[in-house]
C-alpha cells in the first residue's frame, strides 16, 4: 500500500475528525461490529482530553483489508489506536478498532 492510497485517505480523514473533536464524522465510517467495539471503548476514551496530533505508524495489506497503527498524541498520554478498513459497496468503512494505552 502506498502512502495516500485511497485506504490511507479514508483513514487520515477520520483522524482529522477526531483531532476537531467531530466524533459523529469518525463513526460513519464504522461498520455495525466497528462500531460495537468502538462503543466499548467509549467510556475510557471520552474521559481523555482531545488528541492534539497523531501518527501512522504502520500500514499493511491483507485480502483486501487494509490495516492501519495510529498514535494519538494528548495532553495526557499517548493512545495507540488499530484500525482494519475494507471496501463495502463502494465507500471505505472500519470493520474493525481497538485500542492500546487507554486508562483502566
Amino acid at each position: 500500500m502506498t502512502e495516500n492510497s485511497p485506504p490511507e485517505a479514508a483513514m487520515r480523514a477520520t483522524c482529522d475528525a477526531i483531532l476537531r473533536g467531530d466524533l459523529m464524522a469518525a463513526m460513519n465510517d464504522l461498520t455495525p461490529d466497528a462500531f460495537a467495539q468502538a462503543m466499548s471503548l467509549a467510556a475510557t476514551i471520552t474521559a481523555l482530553p482531545t488528541p492534539e496530533s497523531y501518527e501512522i505508524e504502520s500500514r499493511d495489506e491483507s485480502g483486501g483489508d487494509y490495516s492501519f497503527r495510529v498514535r494519538f498524541k494528548t495532553s495526557s498520554q499517548d493512545i495507540v489506536a488499530a484500525a482494519t478498513w475494507r471496501q463495502i459497496d463502494g465507500a471505505w468503512k472500519i470493520t474493525s478498532i481497538t485500542a492500546e494505552g487507554l486508562p483502566r
